[in-house]
């Protein structure tokens, strides 16, 4: 084995480096030089791919919010350039988190809007409002002003985007519009379903300028959605579908960038790196970021014997640990969801809390094993938060299975739980109410079976061979679930 990080410094830089559970917002939270860019989001990153896929935590709210930065645009094109986030590229938000109501209608506004007009000229509007169309447009009045304009005068509409766009071409300048939190543009999916196809229609249709683009962060579950997608021409949108997907490889990636580029401890992270594993850092002029070695975002050996130098080299003591798993492929295996991928707000959280966690005097290492489990646990915790935040609904649903069902289990064993306690029934009876089911279930109305469905298109379970049903360690462990030589779940 390598020798060892130092454990008082590198335990500092993680908890320095890597954030807390964080909230979206217009503005990046995180310093450029903590901007990771693995190779999947390069291409999502592209003016010219609209439409952008990722679960919660993925990253969708902060390339909106960074890519609306100019510092952090200017520090991808630099280091990145493979994302082509050039200097000719100008953006503006078009909906979102903490928006401006005069630049972005808010939720209220829209369902209001959506009353009277047709929601396709609530999203002309408002393209119509961030490329600056001049008189008769009425871009300082309100919004149903605005949406009145652009219905009555469709011809005049498109001679204007003609023109802007035909403007940006000769200034040799790239106009992108971010769009986030589609999932928030209504309270429930009768809602947001026209809103939301409006929305990819405007976008598509926008793919015939030159130099007018809409970027569209979307969660997996509202592309699946047929309603959604039903307008002619959709193919063409989601054949140019790039996922925000996270490798163990950039991962690991992401979390020896925020190391190295940590405010106190970083340097003696990147010297240990130089001195013991030959990897030198180099320094982006621009932003003074400490840019990663191409071995720590490239080569898999290489990464997990740096995290090995960390972690120690197994899952318990002894000369058998290895038998409990090697913590390079521990730690991501055990925060995968149903789709098989991992958040890295998920695996930030695990590591960031077993780094302030003790370490006993006699382990080598800056973390501990049985602190990175429980460092599992917590962020299972933090991921179940954001599930019952986001759906409250599955809390109903999750409720009668908690402390009753070891995985993988038959589907039987869940349908009857949910027989007993009549869960079904009773999720319908709050969702006719409008209590506490803020978008319900998509297939609620194909009963158990269906609510099965919709659970297994947000990751929470996973349908295996022989009818069972299995639920990943991110999710089982918070909700109370058991698993055989499994992590134990929260009380």
């Amino acid at each position: 084995m390598s020798k060892p990080f130092p454990k008082v410094e590198t335990r500092r830089a993680l908890v320095e480096a890597l954030p807390e559970n964080d909230r979206a917002s217009s503005s990046p939270s995180a310093r450029v030089a903590f901007t990771y860019v693995p190779p999947s989001h390069a291409r999502a990153l592209d003016p010219d791919n609209t439409l952008v896929e990722g679960i919660r935590g993925a990253g969708k709210s902060f390339w909106w919010a960074a890519l609306n930065s100019e510092e952090h645009r200017r520090y991808v094109a630099s280091v990145f350039p493979e994302a082509r986030i050039g200097v000719n590229v100008e953006t503006s938000q078009g909906f979102g988190p903490q928006l401006p109501p005069a630049k972005a209608p808010g939720k209220d506004t829209l369902v209001q809007l959506a009353e009277s007009f047709e929601p396709r000229h609530i999203w002309r509007a408002v393209i119509a409002t961030h490329i600056d169309f001049p008189d008769p447009f009425p871009r300082n009045g309100k919004w149903p002003e605005k949406v009145q304009w652009v219905t009555d005068n469709p011809e005049d509409y498109d001679e204007m985007l003609y023109q802007a766009d035909d403007r940006l071409v000769r200034s040799g300048k790239t106009r992108l519009i971010l769009f986030d939190a589609l999932d928030r543009l209504a309270d429930d999916w009768p809602r947001i379903r026209p809103l939301a196809r409006a929305l990819l229609q405007v976008a598509l249709d926008l793919r015939s300028c030159r130099s007018i683009r809409a970027k569209l962060f979307v969660r997996p579950d509202m592309l699946e959605d047929r309603e959604v997608l039903a307008f002619p021409d959709s193919s063409k949108l989601l054949s140019r579908k790039v996922a925000l997907t996270w490798r163990r490889v950039d991962l690991y990636a992401l979390l020896f960038q925020c190391l190295g580029n940590a405010p106190t401890s970083g340097e003696a992270f990147r010297n240990h790196c130089h001195e013991v594993f030959n990897l030198a850092w180099n320094q982006d002029v621009a932003s003074n970021a400490w840019i990663l070695p191409h071995a720590l975002r490239t080569d898999e050996d290489v990464q997990k014997e740096i995290f090995h130098a960390i972690a120690g080299p197994a899952m318990a003591s002894g000369p058998s640990g290895h038998k409990r798993g090697f913590p390079y492929t521990w730690l991501p295996n055990h925060l995968l969801d149903g789709r098989d991928q991992v958040s890295p707000r998920s695996y930030c959280a695990a590591l960031r809390h077993a780094a302030m966690l003790d370490v006993p005097e006699e382990w080598a290492y800056p973390l501990y094993y049985k602190a990175i489990q429980t460092g599992v646990q917590e962020a299972s915790r933090i991921r179940v938060n954001e599930i019952r935040e986001d759906y409250p609904w599955v809390e109903l649903i999750m409720k009668p299975l908690s402390g009753q069902i070891t995985v993988p289990c038959v589907a039987e064993e869940i349908l009857g739980l949910w027989h007993k306690e009549k869960t079904i029934d009773n999720l319908r009876n709050l969702a006719e109410q409008g209590d506490k089911v803020k978008l319900p279930p998509q297939h609620l109305d194909e009963g158990p079976d269906g609510v099965l469905q919709d659970l297994e298109g947000l990751g929470l379970f996973q349908r295996l061979g022989g009818g069972r049903i299995q639920m990943p360690d991110v999710y089982r462990i918070a909700f109370g679930l058991g698993r055989r030589g499994g992590v134990k779940p929260l009380k």
